[in-house]
């Protein structure tokens, strides 16, 4: 049996792949963990809720370009070295957030630790797509999904349970745990997975390559878009339902964990359907149920009767739609490249943060004390994902 018929059930694969989500749960883990914080951090900083909220956009930016990077080594250089390098870089910026006294250096502490966990978050993907075929691809990053899904559902919890006995730096110190841990379950454990031709030419020529490859674009663009959506729902969610609608930050992480389960429900479906009727119908159809529920959030906001339940309910099926959204766009973008995995990877990637960042800054800036930034950003995104898929198929 060879390295590319193995499944996700395989013993040795499943491994892998524990291996692998532990490691990728450190982006959504570093994400989530300090989103019920964000009042606190902002009471305690002095600053306002806009200048905090802008550490999210700021992390995800360095994130785009991070991946970019990190992708790029990991086609020249392997996928290991640069792994393990990105992980150091997060620990360390994990302690300068922990001991930072403005928002301004919260906001540089928390880019540098996106410049680090980008690793984390393109190396597993394109390990993945060494060692599957494009079906298996895809329900092995649903596999990972399921994994890499117990963040959102934990890290705010745990982060809310941390804000009762301790303060928000606390948060970062748990975050430099965490990453020194899958530093060095990481050096111990993970082999290489390279395929064994020699290394491409690596730079901007293979970006603009894959930037004007419609086998890229035709999925990587819509699916990015819906992605990068719910970042705009993370920066805006916090200020929405703890300051507007008056939840508890305890409440408020419990309602953001009930929502990842959705997610992490659709993502053991999505691993269970795809096999039966290939990615490309789950993905187009998702995409739509997503644009559709966004919309609906947006005429809700609009119409200035969006209570709690009026929100909570279809942002619940929002989030569970991503669940088959992220595994099948992902599998397709990346099954036409072999060797170049890791730039495609980190470009697909790239385009979700880049897109995200834009988000989360517009969202930050035109919040108004309503739901109707956060809704209106997250339909704009999702409904151009739809048209673009439409448009170039």
């Amino acid at each position: 049996m060879t390295v590319r018929q193995m499944t996700a059930e395989t013993p040795v694969m499943s491994k892998l792949l524990l291996m692998l989500g532990a490691i990728s749960l450190l982006t959504p883990v570093s994400i989530d963990m300090y989103v019920p914080a964000l009042p606190a951090i902002a009471t305690d900083l002095g600053a306002g809720p806009g200048a905090v909220q802008l550490t999210l956009p700021a992390f995800f930016i360095g994130l785009a370009i991070s991946q970019l990077l990190f992708g790029s080594l990991a086609d020249h250089f392997g996928r290991r070295p640069p792994l393990l390098c990105g992980l150091a870089l997060f620990a360390c910026a994990s302690v300068g957030c922990a001991l930072c006294h403005s928002a301004a250096g919260l906001t540089f502490w928390r880019a540098l630790q996106a410049l680090g966990v980008g690793g984390a978050s393109v190396i597993p993907r394109a390990i993945v797509r060494d060692r599957f075929d494009v079906v298996h691809t895809a329900k092995a990053m649903s596999l990972l999904g399921l994994i890499t899904g117990l963040g959102p559902i934990l890290a705010p919890q745990v982060g809310g349970v941390l804000l009762v006995v301790a303060n928000w730096r606390f948060l970062f110190w748990v975050l430099t745990a965490y990453s020194l841990s899958c530093l060095s379950l990481a050096f111990w454990t993970l082999e290489e997975s390279r395929p064994p031709q020699a290394a491409p030419r690596v730079g901007p020529k293979l970006w603009l390559s894959l930037l004007t490859d419609r086998r890229f674009l035709r999925y990587s663009v819509p699916a990015n878009l819906i992605q990068a959506s719910v970042f705009a729902y993370i920066a805006g969610a916090p200020f929405v339902f703890i300051e507007l609608l008056h939840l508890s930050p305890q409440q408020f992480a419990c309602l953001f964990g009930i929502n990842a389960l959705g997610l992490l429900a659709a993502g053991r479906i999505n691993a269970h359907l795809v096999t039966r009727t290939g990615p490309e119908l789950l993905f187009r159809r998702a995409m739509l149920c997503t644009a559709g529920l966004c919309l609906a959030m947006f005429v809700i906001a609009l119409s200035g009767r969006g209570g709690f339940w009026a929100l909570a309910i279809p942002l619940f099926f929002y989030v569970a739609s991503l669940g088959f959204n992220f595994a099948n766009g992902f599998a397709l973008t990346l099954a036409p490249f072999g060797s170049t995995a890791g730039t495609a990877s980190a470009l697909h990637g790239t385009m979700q943060f880049t897109i995200a960042g834009i988000g989360g800054v517009a969202v930050s800036t035109l919040y108004d004390g309503s739901p109707r930034a956060m809704t209106g950003i997250m339909c704009a995104l999702t409904v151009a994902g739809a048209t673009v898929y439409r448009a170039m198929q």
